[in-house]
C-alpha cells in the first residue's frame, strides 16, 4: 500500500496587500496495490475546524490518516484531508483571520465546502491512472465535523458519493456553535463564575436517575427518551442548598439550579428561564424566542478530557465555540485567549455579552446566521439531486452529546421529513438513528459505557467503520438496515439496538425481547 500526501492550492492569495496564509488543500491518500483494492473509495471527514499540521509533512501520519490507514488495509482507497489549512488542530479557529485580523475567505470556504469536493476529484484521478478504472462505489464516512462534511457533500456535490454515514454532525454550524458558548455566557452573567464539576455531576446524575425510563426493566443509568424528561432543578428540594451550604459540591444554590435549566434549554432571545414542566427545550422545531437546542439532561457538562472530552460549561470555554464568536462578529478581541491571529489580540470580549443591547449573545448569534448560513450552514433540505442519483445516507447522533446538541440533528430530519412529505417517504433513502447513552463519539452519561456497533465506545471512526458493511448491502443490494445492532452481552431481555427515528427502544410485550416501536 502506497501513501501519497498531496497539495492542492494554495489558494487564498488575494493580493498584495492581504497575503496569503495558504498551503494549499493537503489530503492523505492510502492506495492499495491493485490485487487488493476492493474497487471502493471512502472519503473520511475530519473535526472542528480540521487543520491538522501533519497531513501535509511528509515525516508524519495525522491522527485521521491513522484511522483512514485501517480501511486502506482493508482494500479502500482512502483520503482524507486538511481542508486547507494547519492552524494548530481542530479546536483552533485562527486560520479564519488573516494577520490583520480581517476574516480569511478563502479559508473558511476551502474548510467549508471546497476541500470535500477536491479529496473525490483526487481519489478518482488515482484511481484511473493507478488502476485504469473508476471507482464502482464511493463512500463517506465522518462524524462531527466530518458528519456535517457528509451532508454538506449530499446537499451541494450530490454525485460525488453513493453511500454517506453522517455521525452527530456539525450540521447547523451558525447556529449551535455560538451556542456551545451559551452555558459560560450563563454563568458569567447570571452567577459571576463557573458553577463547579462536582455541582454539574451531581445534578446530572439527579436528572438521570428522574427520568431513566426503565426500558430494559431496570435503570440502565441514561436517559433514552428525552422528549419525556421535565425534571426541574429548582423544585428539587433535595437538591438544593440551605444558605450555609452554597460552596459545597452537595447542593447547588438556587441561582446555579436556575442557571442549569438555561443551559439545559439553550439560548434564547432574551435571557429568561423557562420552566421545564412547558418546554424541555426538546421539540422538533424551536418555540418561539428559542434560539437554539441546549445540552440535555443526561449530558456531561464539566471539562473531563481524560473520559468524556470538554463540557459546554467546564471551568474554562470550549474553544471551538470561542473562536466562533470572533470569527461570526469579525472581531478576534471576541475570543478567549488561545486564539492566535496576527497583530490583533484576543481578550476574552467573550465576557461582555449579555442577554439584552447591542452587545448581546443573541446579537451575535444573528451575525452569524446572517454571514455563515448559506456557506457552512449545511441544513438545506434540498436532497433531491443525493435521491435521484440513488445515494444513501445513514445519519446517527448520541441522546448524551456534551458537544453538539442532539436536538439539531432531529430538527433537521423532522424537516427533510417534511419536505419529501413524510417520514415513509425518505426511510428508502435517509434513516437517521438515535443512541441512547452515547456522547460525542463516545462515552456519554457519566462513568457509563452504553453499548455501541463494534464494542467501542470511545472511537468515533470505529463506530462508523462498524456500521459501514450495512451502508455497503444498502447500496450496493437495496438492503436497508431495519435496525443498527450494538454490542451488550449482560441483556437478560435479548440484543440490543438502534431504532430508526422516529421508532424507539421498547420492551415487547411478552417481555422476552427488545423491539422498535413508534410512540406518536
Amino acid at each position: 500500500m502506497c501513501l501519497l500526501k498531496i497539495t492542492i492550492g494554495p489558494g487564498a492569495n488575494n493580493g498584495p496587500n492581504e497575503p496569503s496564509t495558504s498551503r494549499g488543500i493537503g489530503l492523505e491518500v492510502w492506495v492499495p496495490s491493485p490485487a487488493d483494492w476492493n474497487q471502493r473509495y471512502l472519503g473520511v471527514g475530519e473535526g472542528g475546524y480540521a487543520g491538522l499540521p501533519d497531513v501535509q509533512d511528509t515525516n508524519a501520519l495525522s491522527v485521521i490518516g491513522q484511522s483512514a490507514l485501517r480501511a486502506g488495509e482493508d482494500g479502500f482507497l482512502t483520503v482524507n484531508s486538511d481542508d486547507g489549512h494547519s492552524a494548530g488542530g481542530g479546536s483552533d479557529g485562527s486560520f479564519a483571520f488573516r494577520p490583520n485580523g480581517k476574516l480569511n475567505w478563502p479559508l473558511l470556504e476551502d474548510w467549508a465546502y471546497r476541500s470535500l469536493h477536491m479529496m473525490v476529484l483526487a481519489a478518482h484521478d488515482i484511481a484511473r491512472n493507478f488502476y485504469g478504472r473508476e471507482p464502482k462505489f464511493s463512500y463517506w464516512s465522518g462524524g462531527s465535523t466530518g458528519g456535517r462534511e457528509g451532508l454538506m457533500l449530499a446537499q451541494r456535490y450530490p454525485h460525488d458519493y453513493n453511500g454517506i454515514i453522517s455521525a452527530y454532525p456539525a450540521i447547523n454550524w451558525p447556529s449551535f456553535v455560538p451556542s456551545i458558548m451559551w452555558p459560560q455566557v450563563v454563568m458569567n452573567r447570571d452567577l459571576g463564575h463557573p458553577i463547579s464539576p462536582g455541582k454539574l455531576e451531581l445534578v446530572t446524575q439527579r436528572a438521570i436517575a428522574a427520568c431513566d425510563t426503565f426500558i430494559a426493566g431496570r435503570h440502565d443509568g441514561y436517559i433514552s427518551d428525552l422528549a419525556s424528561c421535565h425534571y426541574d432543578p429548582v423544585g428539587d428540594t433535595g437538591l438544593l442548598c440551605p444558605e450555609s451550604k452554597g460552596g459545597s459540591d452537595s447542593c447547588l444554590t438556587k441561582g446555579e439550579a436556575v442557571a442549569v435549566d438555561k443551559i439545559w434549554y439553550g439560548p434564547t432571545i432574551d435571557g429568561k428561564a423557562i420552566s421545564p414542566g412547558s418546554d424541555n427545550g426538546f421539540e422538533p422545531s424551536l418555540s418561539l424566542g428559542h434560539l437554539w437546542y441546549g445540552y440535555n439532561r443526561g449530558v456531561v457538562l464539566y471539562n473531563s478530557p481524560l473520559t468524556y472530552g470538554v463540557g459546554p460549561a467546564g471551568v474554562t470555554p470550549f474553544t471551538i465555540g470561542a473562536h466562533w464568536l470572533a470569527i461570526a462578529a469579525g472581531d478576534p478581541a471576541l475570543a478567549d485567549r488561545s486564539l492566535k491571529s496576527g497583530s490583533v489580540l484576543a481578550r476574552d470580549g467573550w465576557k461582555t455579552l449579555g442577554y439584552s443591547g447591542d452587545k448581546s449573545f443573541s446579537s451575535v448569534f444573528i451575525r452569524s446566521l446572517q454571514q455563515f448560513g448559506s456557506m457552512n450552514g449545511t441544513d438545506s433540505v434540498d436532497l433531491r439531486e443525493f435521491y435521484k442519483a440513488g445515494g444513501k445516507i445513514i445519519h446517527w447522533h448520541g441522546l448524551a452529546d456534551n458537544q453538539i446538541p442532539v436536538g439539531g440533528s432531529v430538527n433537521y430530519y423532522e424537516r427533510v421529513a417534511d419536505a419529501f412529505g413524510g417520514f415513509d417517504n425518505i426511510q428508502g433513502w435517509y434513516r437517521f438513528f438515535l443512541a441512547p447513552g452515547l456522547g460525542h463519539g463516545r462515552t456519554g452519561a457519566a462513568g457509563l459505557h452504553p453499548p455501541v456497533p463494534g464494542g467501542n465506545a470511545n472511537d468515533g471512526f470505529g463506530i462508523n467503520y462498524a456500521i459501514l458493511p450495512a451502508l455497503e448491502r444498502w447500496t450496493e443490494a437495496g438492503v436497508a438496515p431495519a435496525v443498527i445492532h450494538v454490542s451488550r452481552k449482560d441483556d437478560a431481555e435479548g440484543e440490543r439496538f438502534w431504532c430508526p427515528y422516529p421508532a424507539q427502544l421498547t420492551v415487547g410485550g411478552a417481555k422476552t425481547a427488545f423491539t422498535c416501536s413508534v410512540g406518536r
